[in-house]
């Protein structure tokens, strides 16, 4: 069995999160990581067969080194800013290989952006129809909400 590493942990511990918020655990018979140029993970759906994930997470940097450096490292102020339609653009130009029936991404939050949910998704939601992308299905789970923000009717 191989080792996971610290960022293939945390994408199997959200998407397991991503399925308790849906109900839907029971129905992922296998979650497995995979690396480059495949999606992370390659998940076997007991009726929909193999499902090749991409995750993304919304992670403000400046909140993430503060986070890094401990309690002392965190200043009485301090500025910051919305990185999330960044972080999703570069997601959707990348191109991946899969054996999967289709590729799904979720983006989600960490606790890691100060950013509430009903700023990012007005954000980022225009990019799905202006980029060519490979997914079939965008999901969003953030602080509160868990939703399909677009799917592929094609």
């Amino acid at each position: 069995m191989e080792t996971l590493t610290v960022k293939q942990r945390n994408e199997q511990l959200a998407f397991a999160r991503f399925t308790q918020r849906l109900g839907t655990t029971r129905l992922w018979a296998t979650v497995i990581s995979r690396p480059e140029p495949e999606p992370d993970l390659l998940c076997i759906h007991v009726d929909d067969g193999s499902i090749a994930f991409e995750l993304v997470s919304l992670t403000d940097p400046i909140m993430a080194k503060i986070g890094a450096d401990g309690p002392k490292a965190l200043p009485d102020a301090f500025s910051t800013y919305d990185p999330s339609e960044r972080i999703v653009r570069k997601k959707l130009q990348k191109r991946y290989e899969t054996t999967a029936s289709h590729i799904e991404l979720l983006i989600y939050s960490d606790g890691q952006i100060i950013t509430p949910d009903d700023a990012i998704i007005p954000t980022i939601q225009p990019l799905f129809d202006s980029i060519t992308h490979p997914f079939t299905h965008i999901w969003f789970m953030g602080e509160k909400e868990t939703l399909c923000l677009w799917e592929n009717f094609g």
